[in-house]
């Protein structure tokens, strides 16, 4: 296995080596300002979300877009990073060896502490024709880092929202079963401290806050989609259209029906956390820990 990677990160480095001539005649001869048309969506949510669900619609064959999943967590391989490194030498060479790191050994800001730098990244991606999907979860980037992507480039973004209580049972048996998607977890329960609830409610929320606020005074178009909705065709529909090219009708033809299941249709573990809070004293529903929508006057 590891002799294999070792293999496969040589001939990575070997093509790496292949694309710099172009980019070297290209930085020397100079060349006409890039006429791609492209366009940057960003998908803005929480682990647990529904985010895997929409994958499954913008990777059908006939799309549009190409999608780069958590790519600034290295969490994802697309199609489109080898042609980055027309115009970022070495990029692919240094994505392959950090994606392999983090399935090692998962880090947060992990992009940040590699030699690769954000803006550049998206400055070359936006070089390469198409309709570039990036998905974008809080501790991939710093904030800095992502409002300057933001404000440089005005992409359309796409603020996918879950209930608190549902998304944090989620993500707990997920990381208890080591399975994220594909198969039912109706049969298994978690615990659920107030506190720690409490905690990812602030921290998702100032999250979703903040960056909603930046993105609106930027004047990025947005389009703010709850979880319980995201299933719905006419919602499904009204996305891949928001992410679309303005005045097409390619979408259309396409799919809404995501391929990949509910995990967790009971509620069993939240059941249990709303009755322990009520032989505490304290009384709650599960739509108390909704994730409402922030209204944003321009």
């Amino acid at each position: 296995m590891m002799k294999s990677r070792t293999v496969k990160s040589i001939k990575k480095f070997l093509v790496n080596i292949k694309l710099l001539r172009p980019y070297l005649i290209y930085k020397v001869k100079g060349s006409p300002k890039s006429t791609a048309k492209s366009k940057l969506v960003l998908v803005m949510s929480f682990p647990r979300s529904g985010t895997t669900a929409l994958a499954s619609i913008l990777t059908q064959p006939g799309t549009p877009f190409t999608y780069h999943g958590e790519f600034f967590a290295f969490n994802y391989w697309s199609k489109g990073i080898e042609k980055i490194t027309l115009k970022y030498p070495f990029f692919s060479w240094r994505y392959y060896l950090s994606f392999h790191q983090q399935k090692k050994h998962w880090k947060y800001y992990r992009f940040e502490e590699t030699s690769l730098d954000p803006l550049k990244t998206i400055d070359a991606l936006m070089q390469v024709p198409g309709i570039h999907v990036i998905k974008v979860f809080p501790n991939h980037l710093h904030d800095a880092s992502l409002q300057k992507i933001i404000a440089t480039y005005k992409p359309h973004i796409l603020f996918l929202r879950r209930n608190h209580l549902d998304r944090m049972v989620s993500h707990r048996k997920a990381n208890k079963s080591g399975t994220w998607h594909g198969v039912s977890t109706d049969d298994q329960t978690v615990v659920i401290d107030p506190r720690d609830l409490n905690e990812h409610i602030e921290k998702f929320t100032k999250f979703y806050s903040d960056h909603l606020k930046f993105a609106t005074d930027q004047g990025c178009k947005i389009l703010d989609v709850n979880y319980k909705n995201l299933f719905e065709p006419k919602v499904t529909q009204s996305i891949l259209e928001f992410m679309d090219w303005e005045g097409s009708s390619s979408v259309q033809k396409l799919s809404v029906a995501p391929k990949t299941l509910k995990q967790d249709t009971k509620q069993l573990s939240q059941d249990m956390f709303i009755k322990k809070l009520a032989e505490s004293g304290i009384q709650k529903s599960i739509e108390d820990f909704d994730f409402t929508q922030v209204e944003i006057k321009i």
